[in-house]
């Protein structure tokens, strides 16, 4: 465009001179260093801006990774985390289930060994009926056990109010026997108080007798309720076997010597 300027100023003009030819190439030139000097330094601003941005772009992207690695080691974190409080909860759980169900059978048991006892216990209500055959033998031998149990001078028996005469029958062939066998002689006097009756609400007795001494210090329980529970303590392992097997993971079995 300046040349073409440059040409029709000249044309206008009827031609330049030599010198007016220096002047103007001189301005062709300086304008043109210009032109060169503007599109270098625009090229070198374009490669610089396109370094930069490539750089940028760089830095981003790995920043970019950084933080997601950085979210996925916590997001990962936090997964083990939660999966672990699952697992520890389903173990609770488990463990909770596991103990219920085995609260559950035992309940269940003891249910069933009440049921026994109840059997059992009338069974002892019917022994223990003053006109059943056999009890007065059977006080006899009740006291003079606590006899031997107490081994004192004297001994004051309770029993039942219904098993007054049969007790004070036998009270002195006790005494009896238990001087020949140890040689000792025994006051045995009836107690004026009472043990329960066998219907009684609170405390029923099914029969016996209890010896005590004279100033009631020491008790000897000879009563079918207390020869129960003897029995019970000694002989429970056998009655749960008898009524639900050997337990499968009992290593160690009691052997009677």
């Amino acid at each position: 465009v300046e040349e073409q300027k440059v040409k029709d100023e000249r044309n206008q003009l009827g031609g330049w001179s030599s010198p007016c030819v220096s002047a103007f190439q001189f301005k062709m030139d300086t304008n043109k260093a210009i032109t060169q000097m503007v599109s270098f330094i625009k090229q070198e601003a374009q490669e610089k801006a396109q370094e930069i941005n490539i750089k940028a772009e760089e830095e981003f992207n790995i920043e970019k990774l950084r933080l997601v690695e950085e979210q996925k080691v916590k997001v990962k974190a936090e997964f083990d985390r939660k999966l672990k409080q699952v697992e520890i909860q389903k173990r609770i759980a488990f463990s909770n289930e596991v103990n219920a169900s085995r609260l559950r059978v035992l309940t269940s048991r003891d249910e069933v060994v009440n049921q026994v006892k109840t059997v059992v216990m009338n069974e002892l209500n019917k022994l223990g009926d003053a006109s059943a055959p056999g009890y007065k033998e059977m006080c006899q031998k009740l006291v003079l056990q606590g006899l031997y149990q107490l081994m004192e001078p004297a001994v004051v028996v309770r029993c039942r109010k219904s098993d007054q005469g049969v007790v004070q029958g036998v009270l002195k062939d006790a005494a009896n026997q238990f001087t020949n066998a140890t040689g000792n002689k025994c006051d045995v006097t009836l107690d004026k108080d009472f043990l329960p009756d066998k219907n009684d609400p609170t405390a029923p007795c099914a029969g016996g007798v209890k010896l005590y001494t004279p100033d009631h210090m020491i008790c000897c329980d000879n009563t079918l309720n207390a020869r129960l529970d003897v029995v019970l303590s000694q002989k429970l392992p056998d009655v749960k076997i008898a009524l639900f097997g050997r337990s499968a993971s009992r290593v160690h079995i009691d052997v009677e010597m």
